[in-house]
């Protein structure tokens, strides 16, 4: 395969084998590489973990399933460092190219993976989202991307980064193929009891207002029943976001310990520094960030309980240039994960799009219950997105 992009890790091709028929046949495969394959090692994008890896000889559980429904393994796709970023760059493998603006960054941490579906070189782009790593490279290239309900997948023989967190999801470029994956994986079909959308006001006040615009507009086309709240929690975005980071860096810490006290020096220099500030939290820290997460959780319930979805924009600002200063990588993480952080926090799924009648590149989400998945993706139809 060429590959320009640089989606993919250049490991030497090994047999991996699918149905020959099933629901997901005609489908390409990508898998990042923090997901086993038999006759491949997994780096997690850290060179340290690559010479230690071996060539595994089983595979990851969810990637086998969606061999078993058909689709066609094509590679490892690159990925941020231990998974620990939203850029998609790596100083081990170099940052993929992003096919829509080769300028700007093809954000990540499931980078090659979104790049392998954009790029056409794939039609499945498996990933992990913690923090938002399907989420924002699936605006970011243009593309549908799923990060479900948190522990909906099972995670066997996936490389960790922060536990409480982490969630396999996929990246496709049309709703279509994503039903199908769906099914592939076994998520229960709809209950439609929507019943309205929600736009929160702090989330809409922090965004160009043509966006706010255009998605109302959308709303109000597609004659679903729009509700407008103050905030969605008694949490300011701001608290949400560094209750978040908390306990992400604390988890990162833990999962990343001994690759970091081994082999320090083998580690960017960001992401080492974000594994040390995790070191650094002291008890009661985390407790009061996990406190602030249980009570937004319970939160997210009570407002889901009236079958209601969250409407929210994907990103917060335009992606940075590939080559900007770690200074404007950091800004754009830190201004993004006050939405991205919703997710995770709460453990609900969320869908992610192209808004396709903007004539610029605008990504919406769709925010709801836990196990509403499908909920999600019957208002992404109605909303005729593509």
């Amino acid at each position: 395969m060429q590959d320009r992009w640089n989606a993919f890790m250049p490991y030497p091709d090994a047999y991996v084998g699918h149905a020959a028929m099933g629901p997901l046949s005609g489908h390409r495969l990508a898998v990042k590489d923090l997901f086993d394959v038999a006759g491949y090692p997994t780096a997690a994008g850290n060179a340290v973990l690559l010479a230690a890896s071996g060539v595994k000889t089983s595979t990851a559980p969810l990637v086998q399933r969606i061999l078993g429904a058909g689709a066609r393994f094509v590679g490892k796709t690159n990925t941020d460092e231990l998974a620990y970023s939203l850029i998609g760059g790596n100083i081990h493998f170099g940052m993929p190219i992003n096919p829509s603006d080769p300028n700007l960054i093809p954000g990540g941490s499931s980078s090659g993976s979104a790049v392998a579906v954009a790029a056409g070189l794939a039609d499945i782009g498996l990933g992990t989202d913690t923090s938002g790593s399907i989420r924002l490279p699936a605006a970011i290239n243009g593309l549908v991307g799923w990060r479900p309900t948190h522990g909906s997948l099972d995670i066997g023989g996936l490389h960790p980064l922060a536990p409480s967190f982490d969630v396999p999801g996929f990246m496709t470029r049309s709703l279509e193929s994503m039903v199908a994956l769906m099914s592939a994986v076994g998520v229960p079909t709809a209950d439609d009891r929507l019943s309205s959308v929600l736009i929160v006001e702090n989330i809409f006040d922090s965004i160009e207002d043509d966006t706010a615009d255009e998605t109302i507009a959308l709303l109000r086309s597609a004659a679903i029943p729009v509700r407008v709240a103050g905030s969605i929690g008694s949490f300011s975005l701001e608290e949400l976001a560094a209750a978040f980071v908390t306990v992400l860096q604390k988890e990162a810490w833990e999962s990343n310990r001994s690759i970091f006290e081994r082999s320090p020096q083998a580690i960017a220099p960001d992401i080492a520094a974000r594994l040390l500030s995790g070191s650094r939290l002291d008890v009661g820290e985390v407790r009061e960030a996990r406190r602030v997460r249980e009570h937004f959780s319970r939160e997210i319930d009570r407002l889901f309980r009236d079958d209601v979805v969250v409407v929210l924009p994907t990103l917060t600002m335009s992606p940075p240039k590939r080559d900007a200063a770690p200074e404007s990588f950091a800004a754009f993480r830190s201004a993004c994960i006050k939405l991205l952080c919703l997710s995770g926090l709460s453990g609900c799924p969320q869908l992610t799009f192209p808004l396709a009648s903007s004539g610029r590149n605008i990504s919406l989400s769709l925010l709801g219950a836990r196990s509403a998945d499908r909920m999600l993706m019957t208002v992404g139809k109605r909303l005729r997105v593509e």
